[in-house]
């Protein structure tokens, strides 16, 4: 993919975030990555899923015979920032809600032991890829 995908907030009652089409629900992914980047005042969270469904490989493959993808999600211009007891876990809920208005996309992350949260202006899809993965024997 070139570039990236603008994914922006829309007019409306709060609802659920829907991924891009021919991207997977993200509870089906293992978030893996996050970037807090006080410069650009952004969130870069980082989903990964092995092994991926056909339909999802066969999008955005490029014939390379991967068997898992990842993805990047790219928040911008965040405010209310909060963490707490980030790091390890290998179970977490990402809640994407969005709303009409300023920091009208808000993201949660939470598992027993960790949380995080902000609001959003926008979102991007900023990296995606198919690659092989090890599979067990």
């Amino acid at each position: 993919m070139n570039g990236s995908e603008r994914i922006g907030p829309v007019a409306g009652a709060e609802e659920a975030w829907e991924p891009p089409a021919a991207l997977p629900a993200l509870d089906a992914c293992e978030l893996f990555h996050c970037l807090v980047d006080e410069r650009e005042v952004s969130v870069t969270l980082g989903f990964d899923l092995c092994p991926a469904p056909p339909a999802v490989l066969e999008h955005w493959g490029n014939g390379d015979g991967g068997n898992a993808f990842e993805f990047f999600l790219t928040f911008t211009s965040v405010a209310g920032l909060r963490v707490s007891g980030w790091g390890g876990s290998a179970r977490r809920t990402v809640r994407i809600l969005r709303a009409p208005g300023p920091g009208g996309i808000t993201v949660t992350v939470e598992s027993p032991t960790e949380h995080l949260a902000f609001r959003a202006e926008e979102a991007r899809l900023t990296r995606a890829r198919t690659y092989l993965a090890a599979t067990s024997p």
